[in-house]
């Protein structure tokens, strides 16, 4: 009876060792955050994150959320282009139905930048977002 207690506490730690010793790296992060020229952070704003180099076909698009920060995950090490945009569209009319003359511009503020993200680590990014040329 002792005989198995041992046998399986003995067992137990093995197991128990073999977990803890896992040495396979987690995921890395990649973090970015957006302001304008005054330093805001800006809600709602397309981020792209996608590869410069030939081999790479990583491209991750979204939105930076109320904090003004856009997050993603990735299992390998990679350094990416960031791109951030915002679109302003103003929709104004002239004139009465049916001459009605309907007239739209878009502006836009844009930045850019790279990020590394590593293994197992939070890689952080600001982006500063301004006139488009």
């Amino acid at each position: 009876m002792i005989k198995k207690a041992f046998t399986a506490g003995i067992t137990l730690l093995l197991i128990a060792g073999f977990v803890a010793c896992d040495n396979t790296p987690g995921p890395g992060t990649a973090e970015v955050k957006v302001i304008d020229n005054t330093g805001l952070t800006q809600a709602g704003i397309n981020v792209r994150l996608f590869c410069t180099e030939p081999e790479c076909v990583v491209i991750r698009e979204g939105k930076t959320n109320e904090l003004g920060i856009y997050t993603e995950s990735f299992d390998l090490p990679v350094v990416l282009r960031v791109r951030a945009v915002r679109y302003d569209t103003t929709i104004t009319r002239e004139g009465l139905p049916p001459n009605e003359i309907r007239r739209v511009s878009v502006d836009s503020l844009c930045g850019e930048g790279f990020i590394q993200v590593e293994n197992d680590e939070i890689a952080s990014e600001t982006i500063t977002i301004l006139q488009c040329r």
